[in-house]
């Protein structure tokens, strides 16, 4: 009987110390309101398609849903709540729960080996065994985001950004609990418990449970945090990702209170120096002191509050006269107003009462919430600019070659996270796209029904990873550094909608070793199809078009069209991409096509990111006919077809040129003679299209020149 009855007394304070801040309300609501405030993950979700924030569904829940269930998991495991205390005032490797009866409890359930860590060792702990370590750690929360933006299986990467945003959640837990003054001053206080099956009660109220009660009064806007706190050197080899400085930056050493002012200093430390847990009251901690309170007027002006049977009473409250001043620190008990008059102060207990409880949870509870959204900035701080390539294109293909698709991508990257630098670790590129059903490489069904491609499900196509030189990462700090990305094993295809680029690199980033993870988006133009003729296979005769044979038969045509060469020759084209016309210097050929005979074209697919402006293309066309080559700048407009902020865009229209459809077509032939256009003032030859004959609608192959 007596070993049950120690049994039920262990379990009732393992019970009691897992609850900190109720896990089905305070925290959650914690974590949710964190999630909303920080401005990184919000970003990030936008980036990542999320267009509801964290409305959005993930892996068949909301997304704030993710960060509530792991602030009710990280109290999952019995004893795991073990690992929820951190004591600023002590070394990190025994700054934990100090208490055998809890240590005792848990042998007694089998929980033998189970090590007792600080809350911000905890946070950081390797996964390995299930029952011993932490398996929703920091290092869980990487390894899952990694995964969910580098896989290329829909499924997968909701499973894996899903178990992202769980691990954040459980680590934000115990990260609010550092706001819980028990949680920070080694307090195991056992709150009103009904053992099951027994029948007795335990225990007295304590400011979790009634914050748990009280939970709709509270406010969790946020508290603004220094971000700085992470540039400090690693503080402990046990916990070096630098959120530490979120939970103790070792600054507070217990001689005052003035080393916990301000937004720049350690949740732990600020709760431990400022406020008292239910067994701690005066005692124990170096502060709150007397010294730090009114505690010799307090008893001259007492309060006058509601009771709890309903009436009036007067009690006196000790308030803080150092940083936070006149909250509230702890009241005298019911009776002690008259015993203090009567001059009994040392035989007055104090006690931690409603009033106190609310002014503690209005100074904690926003802190847990600012922590919090600093922590999720954090994670999602890493951040890479894109821009375009010195080819001005991201990628081209030649459209003679089917399947269309584009093996490879050129991108400028830089790393523009705020004071940190990229260091060791690998670079890796997705596309991300929405496929047309039965695309047609001649375009014959373009553009596809935006209806329909609005429910049509995102695919992914991914790099191979890029080994990172110290010279390209000392360069990607500074400047813009163009990289190739190999696509070759998972092709994106040219028959696409709604396609952004993504850079990630993984890696060390400023203090965060090996593991942090930097992301860029590139929102591209859909594939854009380019057709360059070669129409010598007729001749623009005063308006119209003519063969040379009929040109020939005809002695009056053959007049007019004296002088001129009227017979068809194959024409040799070098295309290039540029922003600007003319281009500050002389852009990179692309695509050749020799001798491209009478009659055919060459069809380019390319990328681009500028959907009306800055786009041009130059060619340079050349035959034995001419002495020399010519050269002509057009300016063509990015494809767009797509959703934005939840609409679908009107798609970018095609086309059509002697039945070749593309986005943008350019022909080159003979007149006479040459007419001007009254608008731009360029010269042209007239091309009625309906004099024309049936051209062979086989793209011609182009010679590639990229990457």
């Amino acid at each position: 009987m007596k070993k049950i009855t120690a049994l039920i007394f262990c379990l009732s304070l393992i019970i009691s110390m897992a609850e900190a801040y109720d896990n089905e309300v305070v925290h959650q609501l914690i974590n949710e309101k964190a999630a909303n405030q920080s401005s990184n993950l919000l970003r990030e979700l936008s980036n990542l398609g999320f267009n509801d924030g964290v409305d959005s569904i993930v892996h068949g829940k909301k997304i704030y849903r993710w960060f509530h269930e792991g602030a009710r998991l990280e109290d999952e495991t019995v004893c795991r709540s073990r690992n929820h205390f951190h004591d600023p005032l002590k070394s990190w490797d025994s700054a934990g729960l100090n208490n055998e009866a809890v240590n005792s409890a848990c042998l007694l359930l089998g929980f033998e080996g189970f090590s007792v860590e600080s809350s911000v060792i905890w946070a950081q702990k390797q996964s390995v065994n299930p029952w011993y370590d932490n398996l929703w750690s920091w290092p869980k929360a990487r390894q899952s985001y990694y995964r969910a933006l580098t896989l290329d299986d829909k499924n997968l990467k909701e499973r894996y950004f899903a178990e992202t945003l769980r691990s954040l959640g459980q680590v934000m837990h115990l990260l609010a609990d550092s706001s819980v003054p028990a949680h920070v001053r080694n307090d195991i206080h056992v709150f009103p418990l009904t053992v099951p099956g027994v029948g007795i009660e335990v225990g007295s109220q304590t400011y979790e449970s009634w914050a748990k009660q009280n939970h709709h009064r509270l406010s969790f806007t946020g508290f603004s945090v220094d971000n700085s706190s992470f540039n400090l050197s690693v503080p402990n080899a046990s916990a070096p990702v630098a959120i530490s400085a979120l939970w103790d930056q070792d600054k507070y050493d217990g001689s005052g209170i003035a080393q916990t002012i301000g937004t720049n200093i350690g949740l732990a430390e600020y709760a431990n120096a400022n406020f008292f847990s239910e067994d701690t009251i005066f005692r124990d901690y170096p502060h709150p002191t007397y010294s730090d309170t009114n505690y010799l007027s307090a008893y001259i002006q007492p309060e006058v509050i509601d009771a709890e049977d309903g009436k009036f009473d007067n009690r006196v409250y000790i308030k803080k006269t150092v940083g936070d001043a006149d909250a509230r620190l702890a009241s005298f008990s019911y009776i002690s107003y008259d015993l203090i008059k009567k001059g009994y102060y040392n035989f007055s207990p104090f006690v931690l009462d409603d009033k106190v409880y609310n002014d503690y949870a209005a100074l904690l509870i926003p802190r847990a919430v600012g922590y919090s959204a600093a922590l999720l900035d954090y994670f999602f701080r890493g951040t890479l600019e894109i821009s375009a390539p010195d080819t001005y294109i991201y990628s081209i293909t030649d459209g003679s070659a089917v399947p269309h698709q584009f093996s490879r991508i050129k991108a400028k990257v830089k790393n523009i996270t705020l004071n940190e630098a990229l260091q060791a670790g690998i670079l890796q590129a997705v596309a991300r796209y929405k496929m047309i059903p039965n695309y047609a490489p001649d375009l014959s069904n373009y553009p596809p029904d935006g209806t329909a491609m609005k429910e049509i499900p995102y695919s992914y196509s991914v790099s191979l990873p890029i080994a990172l030189m110290s010279e390209q990462l000392a360069s990607m700090n500074i400047y813009p550094t163009e990289f190739t990305f190999d696509f070759t094993g998972n092709p994106i295809p040219a028959g696409i909608t709604d396609l952004s680029l993504q850079v990630i690199f993984r890696g060390t980033l400023g203090n965060e070793v090996d593991t942090a993870v930097a992301v860029g988006m590139k929102d591209l133009m859909e594939p854009t199809h380019h057709v360059f003729w070669n129409l010598t296979d007729m001749f623009s005769l005063d308006g119209h078009l003519y063969t040379a044979a009929e040109i020939r038969a005809d002695p009056e045509l053959l007049d007019r069209a004296a002088g001129e060469h009227i017979d068809p020759y194959p024409i040799n084209f070098e295309i290039s991409y540029m922003p600007e016309s003319p281009p500050a210097s002389p852009p990179v050929v692309l695509a050749r096509a020799a001798n491209l005979p009478e009659g055919r074209y060459i069809r380019l697919i390319t990328l681009v990111d500028n959907e009306l402006t800055d786009n041009y293309v130059r060619l340079v066309f050349s035959s034995d006919i001419d002495a020399t080559a010519e050269t002509v700048d057009f300016a063509f407009e990015g494809v767009v077809n797509q959703e934005t902020e939840g609409v679908w865009q009107p798609p970018t229209p095609s086309v059509s040129f002697r039945r070749a459809i593309g986005h943008f077509y350019i022909g080159i032939l003979r007149c006479k003679p040459m007419s001007i256009d009254p608008v731009t003032g360029y010269s042209y030859c007239p091309y009625p299209e309906s004099e024309a004959y049936p051209a062979d609608l086989t793209p011609y192959p182009a010679l590639m020149s990229f990457p």
